[in-house]
């Protein structure tokens, strides 16, 4: 797989770039982050793995790889009860939102199958950390839209990867690089599927429209910063004309749903 400390520094950087720090009493033996408020808490939970990702799963404690990610969501955001972000073994390379635990989980076959597909291509790093942070923020909307009852119009998939596209975008050209990374995902497997007529009725876009959304709204934020984007040809001109509106909207919507449960608000 690809270097785990190469992939948190790009998807956690600068932290993740230092010298891992021992535990701290937020973290337990396990990787189990201990809380010790009543509730309302993200916390972070590192599942078992078995021989061949154990290694891997010691580098994500070590570089408090989860840990690192509650403390920023519980330095943000307010919520009523605990949202637990954790890896796990899954038997496939997905990741979820289970509403009866409030559980994010982020397999550990994800973090293989990326790693295998994407290994040797100039940017894999990229494209490897975009794909996972993706996944993560898409399914901690779900997670926010249960826990806090967050009214959405539309199809929820749909919702979510907005706000994923949204937190990745404002992390500076760190985080428009891992947007373009989890395009990069979406379009290889786009190119893997074969449709059948059941797929138009699955309440996920279509991998191609998944990449031609997110590359909508990284051009919106900024149609200075990325000219080659219609240069070469992945935006019709009906659609450029559109994006900087449509990402400053969706953007502001996600902000004011949010903005209840933002710290210090």
């Amino acid at each position: 797989m690809l270097r785990i400390a190469t992939i948190l520094c790009i998807i956690l950087a600068p932290a993740a770039c230092r010298r891992p720090s021992p535990a701290s009493p937020a973290a337990d033996s396990t990787g189990l982050a201990v809380d010790s408020t009543k509730a309302g808490r993200f916390l972070a939970e590192y599942e078992p793995a078995d021989r061949d990702f154990s290694e891997f799963r010691s580098g994500l404690i070590a570089h408090r790889f989860l840990d690192t990610i509650v403390a920023r969501l519980n330095d943000s955001l307010r919520i009523p009860k605990d949202i637990t972000l954790r890896t796990a073994h899954c038997g496939e390379p997905n990741a979820s939102y289970n509403p009866d635990d409030r559980r994010v989980t982020l397999c550990y076959e994800l973090f293989r199958t990326l790693s295998d597909r994407f290994a040797g291509e100039g940017g894999g790093e990229y494209f490897v950390s975009g794909t996972v942070v993706f996944a993560l923020m898409h399914e901690l909307g779900h997670a926010l839209i249960h826990v806090l009852d967050l009214p959405i119009t539309g199809r929820e998939e749909d919702a979510v990867d907005q706000l994923a596209t949204v937190l990745l975008l404002q992390q500076g050209p760190s985080g428009d690089s891992l947007a373009l990374g989890a395009v990069a995902w979406f379009a290889s497997d786009a190119h893997r599927k074969q449709l059948d007529a059941l797929e138009f009725a699955d309440d996920h876009g279509f991998d191609l429209q998944r990449v031609y959304n997110i590359i909508c709204w990284i051009y919106g934020r900024d149609p200075r910063a990325y000219p080659e984007l219609i240069e070469d040809g992945w935006l019709p001109e009906h659609r450029r004309e559109r994006c900087h509106a449509e990402y400053f909207r969706l953007a502001a919507s996600w902000r004011r749903l949010l903005a209840p449960y933002r710290r210090g608000s």
